[in-house]
C-alpha cells in the first residue's frame, strides 16, 4: 500500500526509509523482548539468550535468502550466477528458509555451550511468531506476497481509498480485498489480503503456543506446537497466494507447500518421542550480584 514511508535527502539524493525494513525490525524487537522475558522465567540466562537472538536473525536472513534463491522460479539466475545472493536489489527472503536457518544454527550453539536446546526453543518458537506477524505486515505495505486477483463481491463497500491503494470489505468470501497502486507484487488488479491473514494466523499460534509453553508436559512442547500449526496453516494461505516467484513441484505444490510436509511430520515425531519426557527442573534466574558475589572490596 505504502512501501515507503519517507524519505531522507542526502548529498547522494533521497533515501527512501521502507515499511518492510521498520516492520522487520520491530518484530525482531519484539521477539527478543518476548524471549528474555520468559527465558528468565524458566532458570536460562538473559544474557545468554541475547546470543541466540544475533544468531536467529543472522542465520534466519541467511537461510530465508539461500531458500529464496534456491527454489524460486528465478533459481536459474542463482545457480548461473550465486553472487547474486549478495545483491540486495535481487531475490527476496522465503521465510521457511529462514525458519530453517535458525532452528539449526541454534541448536548447534546450544550444543557446544551446554545449554538445554529444547527450553530454548520453547522460548524462541512463539517468539518467532510474532516476528513474522510483524513481518507479514511489511509484506502488505510493500505489495508482495500479495494473493490471487479476484472479483469484486456484490456486497462490496469500500474501507480505505487512497494514493497507496484501495481496500474493500464485504459480508461474503473473502471478507476483505486489497488493490496496490505501486507496490513491489502486482497493482491495479483487487487480490486476497493473505497478507493479512497470514499475520492473523501468526499472531493465533503465538497466542496457542504461548498457551502450550505456560502448561508444558514436556521439553520442546510450544516448539512443537508451532511447527504443527504453521506447518498446517501455510499450505492453506498458499493456495490464495497469487505472486509467481515461487517454484512449483509435481505441478501442483509450491515450495512452501512442499516444505510443509515435514514440518508437520516433524512436529508429530517430536510430540511422540519427547511425550513422556517431562520437563526438566526449572528455577526463575537470578541477576548476577555484585556484592554477595564477589564479597567486601579489597582494601588498598
Amino acid at each position: 500500500m505504502h512501501p515507503i514511508l519517507f524519505e531522507i535527502p542526502t548529498s547522494f539524493g533521497k533515501l527512501p526509509f521502507p515499511v518492510y525494513g521498520l516492520m522487520l525490525t520491530l518484530g525482531v524487537l519484539a521477539a527478543s523482548l518476548i524471549g528474555h522475558y520468559r527465558s528468565s522465567r524458566i532458570g536460562l540466562n538473559p544474557d545468554r539468550m541475547a546470543v541466540i537472538y544475533l544468531i536467529c536473525v543472522t542465520s534466519g536472513v541467511a537461510g530465508a535468502r539461500l531458500l529464496h534463491f534456491m527454489m524460486a522460479s528465478d533459481s536459474a539466475e542463482f545457480w548461473h550466477n550465486p553472487l547474486i545472493y549478495f545483491n540486495p536489489g535481487k531475490g527476496g527472503l522465503a521465510i521457511y528458509g529462514g525458519l530453517i536457518g535458525g532452528f539449526f544454527s541454534v541448536m548447534v550453539y546450544c550444543r557446544r555451550k551446554g545449554m538445554s536446546f529444547w527450553k530454548v526453543a520453547d522460548v524462541m518458537g512463539p517468539a518467532v511468531i510474532v516476528g513474522l506477524a510483524f513481518g507479514r505486515i511489511g509484506c502488505f505495505f510493500a505489495g508482495c506476497c500479495h494473493g490471487k486477483s479476484c472479483e469484486l463481491p456484490a456486497d462490496v463497500s469500500t474501507l480505505y481509498e487512497g494514493s497507496g491503494g484501495h481496500i474493500w470489505l464485504s459480508f461474503t468470501f473473502p471478507y476483505m480485498l486489497v488493490q496496490t497502486a505501486h507496490g513491489v507484487g502486482v497493482n491495479g488488479v483487487p487480490v486476497y489480503p493473505t497478507q493479512l491473514w497470514e499475520h492473523l494466523a501468526a499472531m493465533l499460534i503465538f497466542l496457542i503456543s504461548s498457551v502450550s509453553f505456560r502448561y508444558r508436559k514436556f521439553d520442546g512442547q510450544a516448539i512443537a506446537t508451532v511447527m504443527l500449526l504453521y506447518g498446517l496453516w501455510r499450505p492453506i494461505n498458499e493456495s490464495m497466494r497469487g505472486d509467481d516467484i515461487r517454484g512449483l513441484y509435481f505441478g501442483v505444490l509450491t515450495t512452501s507447500q512442499l516444505i510443509s510436509i515435514p514440518v508437520v511430520l516433524g512436529a508429530l515425531l517430536l510430540i511422540a518421542t519427547r511425550w513422556n519426557k517431562g520437563v526438566a527442573p526449572e528455577v526463575e534466574y537470578q541477576p548476577f550480584k555484585a556484592n554477595e558475589d564477589l564479597g567486601p572490596a579489597p582494601r588498598l
